[in-house]
């Protein structure tokens, strides 16, 4: 153990300190060796030396007692007890002194200890000798270095735990402990201003730390009534609970920031000492307490007194602005829910009451904004975006309510057909626009935009709260959900107004192609009926086609004013495919007026010229029928009958091309009467030259004639044919019996038409060759010679005989040479054919007749064989045979009752009258009364025959031609029977003519 000297020594001692086993040899004197000797003070005696011990200064106050005993020996004892004093004081500092040897000899990390003892000897001695203090310092600066800090963890450790644990009051106190830490060195160190201002910031965080606790109570019963307000949804009790939280946190702020100026106190004055002092260390009060009152900056977390209090307000605080917004988020919810559902009232009201809310939160802004900070406080609220976000959702659920009135606009609009009302398209929708149905719905286009705009407007805002963007978001898709709406709404009803104008320009293109068709009608031909002819009209059709070019051209102008107002639509509109297909239908439409245009200028020139040719035609017809009144006048019948058809042609050809009733009718009866008069002044003239054809016809019959008479009275049948269309009775009978004479002469000759003729009559003239031969071998006596050649004779007639078989020459030399070759047995062949004739020529006609001519040039003589001709002829009608009496007196009889008829004047019984004369000329054909009388009666009734067709008529009997021509037989013959059954067009010849020739072709 080291030795410590009582009165001024030096000791030494061995120290282990810490990991080195080094022992330090300590020497330090107890006592200082003092002069005794007075100090002249003016403070002196026994209460100067009382003062310096209690200052435990006590080498001072040895001093000052020695001086006091030189001059005052008598009171020794009271110095004596001093000393005394002195002596056990020092005493017990050199005990102290070598506990703490042992301490750092055997307890070298006990710095708590170290220190404890330290501060003990400090109370026993203010100012040991030097080497005592510096050891003394230098134990106490390494102790305190070493215990302070591992006492700041565990002060920092301790108090962070409660700070984590919710324990924020209490943490405050275990902070507190650490205002020690070197606060005794920076007290010796530091003038007593300092210090006394130092202990003031102390005593200031003291005092606050003791409001801190007790506000505790008043804070948790705000907190826990806002809480319960909250979670009931009581906006009123809401709004009372944050305004008493309020008012806690505006007192909770004051005591905070009471804290955090104190501390920025330490941390500025400890900046200022490092800038004044030459060396300035960490291990000092001020470091310690700045940091735990505002905690370490480097913790990154909510440590120091301040700390915790700022740990307490952030994080309750924050855990009410998480409550809260759950609750106005349930609210926000609601009022999702009630909008989606339609109950708006019932949305405003959760609306309402979540901008309560957000508006009784923001009660906390004012005390919110009463925390002061600097730039480095960590895990500051951020009060000002707290705020915002508050501020931006009383915005919204203000800017919400804006749903309920567009969404009810919208469903108004709807109500009064805002969506597609049917639009009925018509020309006018076009033509006028914009019609009244058109504005109508333009109007509530208009309206949906309106509605639109609002929404976008309304999205805008919404969106500007940026601080709340899931609200935000919310409404945006509410809005979005009832844009769509709407947009479909305005999509569908500018759907049907393009449609609506579409259609009715689809119509005006309908009625306009129409009224092209019924003017070309005009042109290419219009029935009444299906079976009625088609007839034009280019005149109406040019009145037509103008009034269509004038109307096109409006309609075009309307067209494009439509195109050009529907381009001015909004892009959102143009690009839709309905817009592009209503644009187009619509151009298609344009374009098709336009290109009616075109075919209407086409029309138009097309009936100028039809109207052009129908003029010319019915000049030219105008000009036929003068002619034909000329030529009546001259008597030029076949001239003025030509003329009157051609006048005919010309007015049916002109109204082929132009109908005109009026012109029709004119024509038809100028036509009729001029050709009623042609035929009757004709009709004398044929009456005259039927007559004197008839009589020169009759002498060629009996002459025997029958080829001449025939054409005679062919030409008779003809020219009277002319003007009647009934057959003349005469000329029809005597035709019957020519007919029958050259029908039963009919093959006698070979006609020089016959394509073998040439061969043929070198036939026969080889047989009369052969026979002329045969008959002189015969005469000659050369019987069988003769008789051999004219075999081959009959040989070749039988070759002619087999086309021409009732061949007079053939046959007559047939019976020659039959006659040459056997007389006996030809005369009895002769006797048994004429008796064969005689008995079988009713049935055996033409060849019976044929055979008896051949009998009768071979042998005229032949008895009975004239009389049998003549009985034949008679049978056939060749040969006329006397007049009977009865037959005369019955044409006496008929003619007398035509007298009468014709004395009469009765005009309607002349068809009668003419009957009975031909009966009566056929029975007695030399009749010459009847005759002349019945040349009267032909002259008085005119002509039946119609001299022109009307043009209907003319019409008929040419589409009949051009069936026939087709091969429509029957249908030609159906319209030609069809115009027979017309009491004028039968009477026409040339339509008779027609039947006759398609019946011959049937």
């Amino acid at each position: 153990m080291p030795k410590f000297d009582t009165g001024v020594g030096v000791i030494q001692a061995k120290k282990v300190y810490k990991q080195h086993s080094v022992f330090l040899i300590i020497l330090f004197s107890l006592f200082l060796s003092v002069p005794l000797c007075a100090r002249g003070n003016q403070e002196i005696g026994l209460p100067k030396v009382d003062r310096l011990i209690k200052e435990r200064n006590y080498n001072e106050a040895i001093l000052e007692l020695a001086a006091y005993m030189n001059e005052n020996p008598e009171d020794f004892d009271g110095a004596q007890r001093r000393i005394k004093r002195i002596i056990d004081m020092r005493e017990n500092y050199n005990k102290k002194a070598m506990e703490l040897l042992l301490v750092l000899a055997e307890e070298p990390t006990n710095d708590k200890k170290k220190l404890e003892m330290i501060a003990f000897m400090e109370t026993l001695e203010k100012n040991p000798n030097q080497a005592t203090r510096d050891f003394i310092a230098g134990t106490k600066a390494a102790a305190q270095f070493t215990y302070y800090r591992a006492r700041f963890d565990e002060i920092m450790n301790e108090a962070n735990q409660l700070i984590d644990a919710r324990e924020w009051a209490r943490a405050p106190a275990v902070f507190n402990e650490g205002f020690s830490f070197y606060k005794t060195d920076f007290d010796e160190t530091n003038d007593p201003e300092t210090v006394s201002e130092v202990n003031r910031r102390l005593g200031n965080i003291l005092s606050a730390n003791a409001s801190y606790v007790a506000l505790q109570l008043p804070l948790e019963t705000a907190v826990l009534e806002v809480r319960a307000a909250l979670e009931a949804g009581d906006a009123p009790r809401i709004d009372t609970a944050f305004s008493s939280l309020a008012g806690v946190v505006e007192e909770y702020a004051k005591i905070r920031n009471r804290i955090a100026e104190n501390g920025w106190f330490f941390e500025d004055s400890f900046i200022e000492l490092q800038k004044t002092a030459e060396v300035v260390t960490e291990n000092s009060f001020l470091p310690f307490a700045l940091r735990f009152t505002l905690g370490r900056k480097t913790s990154n977390r909510f440590e120091g007194i301040l700390g915790a209090m700022d740990s307490q307000y952030t994080v309750i605080l924050g855990e009410l602005d998480a409550l809260t917004d759950q609750v106005l988020r349930s609210f926000w919810q609601s009022a999702l829910s009630e909008a989606e559902a339609g109950r708006y009232d019932s949305m405003l009201q959760a609306l309402d009451t979540s901008a309560l809310i957000a508006r009784s939160a923001l009660r906390m802004d004012g005390p919110g904004r009463l925390f002061a900070y600097r730039d480095d406080t960590w895990g500051r609220r951020d009060q000002p975006k707290r705020t915002a976000e508050l501020a931006s959702v009383e915005s919204l659920m203000r800017e919400s309510s804006q749903y309920a009135t567009l969404v009810r606009r919208f469903e108004s609009l709807v109500s009064t057909g805002a969506s597609p009302s049917g639009m009925t398209a018509s020309p006018a929708g076009v033509r006028t626009y914009p019609d009244q149905t058109y504005i109508s719905s333009q109007a509530k286009a208009a309206e949906l935009d309106s509605i639109r705009a609002g929404i976008l407007e309304s999205v805008r805002r919404a969106q500007g709260l940026a601080s709340i963007g899931a609200y935000a978001d919310d409404y945006s898709a509410l809005l979005a959900s009832l844009d769509e709406k709407v947009l479909g709404s305005r999509n569908a009803l500018h759907e049907e107004m393009l449609r609506y104008l579409a259609d009715s320009g689809g119509q005006i293109l309908e009625l306009r192609t129409g009224e092209y068709e019924g003017a070309s009608a005009y042109l290419t031909g219009v029935q009444s009926t299906p079976d009625s002819p088609l007839l034009f009209y280019p005149a109406e059709a040019l009145s037509a086609f103008n009034a269509l070019r004038t109307g096109l051209v409006s309609d075009l102008s309307s067209f494009n004013r439509v195109l050009t107002a529907q381009a001015s639509l909004g892009t959102d509109i143009k690009v839709l495919e309905f817009y592009t297909a209503a644009i187009a239908s619509l151009e298609e439409r344009r374009s098709g007026l336009e290109r009616l245009a075109g075919l209407t200028a086409t029309g138009i020139s097309r009936a100028n010229s039809r109207i052009l040719e129908a003029a010319v035609a019915r000049q030219e017809s105008e000009r036929r029928y003068a002619q034909a009144q000329a030529a009546l006048r001259r008597s030029d019948f076949p001239t003025a009958r030509d003329n009157l058809q051609r006048s005919r042609d010309k007015a049916s050809e002109s109204l082929s091309i132009q109908e005109s009733a009026s012109f029709r009718l004119d024509t038809d009866k100028k036509l009729e009467l001029l050709g009623a008069e042609i035929t009757r002044i004709e009709n004398e003239s044929v009456v005259r030259e039927v007559r004197a054809l008839i009589s020169s016809g009759k002498n060629f019959y009996y002459q025997g004639n029958f080829d001449q008479a025939e054409q005679v009275f062919i030409q008779a049948k003809t020219r009277w044919a002319v003007t009647n269309i009934e057959a003349n009775a005469e000329v029809t009978n005597w035709l019957d019996i020519i007919n029958i004479a050259l029908s039963m002469k009919t093959g006698r000759t070979i006609p020089i038409s016959e394509p073998l003729y040439p061969q043929l009559s070198q036939i026969l003239s080889g047989a009369n060759t052969l026979y002329s031969r045969g008959k002189e071998l015969i005469e000659s006596g050369k019987r069988a010679e003769g008789t051999a050649v004219l075999q081959e004779a009959k040989e070749k007639l039988q070759q002619l005989q087999l086309l021409y078989p009732l061949n007079q020459d053939a046959g007559q030399l047939t019976l020659l040479i039959n006659q040459l070759i056997d007389p006996t047995q030809f005369r009895v062949f002769f006797r048994d054919k004429v008796e064969s004739i005689r008995i079988n020529y009713r049935t055996e006609r033409q060849t019976a007749y044929s055979d008896l001519l051949d009998l009768y040039q071979i042998n005229p003589a032949y008895p009975g064989i004239r009389s049998l001709l003549t009985e034949i002829e008679y049978y056939l009608g060749i040969r006329i045979p006397p007049p009977d009496p009865k037959a005369l007196a019955r044409s006496a009889e008929l003619t007398r009752l035509a007298q009468r008829t014709y004395d009469a004047n009765r005009r309607t019984e002349f068809e009668s009258a003419l009957v009975q004369l031909d009966e009566a000329i056929k029975l007695n054909p030399d009749n010459s009364a009847a005759v002349a009388l019945k040349d009267r009666v032909q002259t008085a009734i005119g002509g039946q025959s119609l001299a022109v067709l009307s043009a209907e008529d003319e019409a008929k009997y040419n589409r009949a031609l051009q069936l026939l021509f087709s091969g429509a037989k029957y249908d030609a013959l159906a319209l030609v029977n069809e115009l027979l059954q017309s009491p004028k067009s039968r009477n026409s010849s040339k339509v008779q003519d027609l039947k006759k020739r398609i019946e011959s072709q049937l």
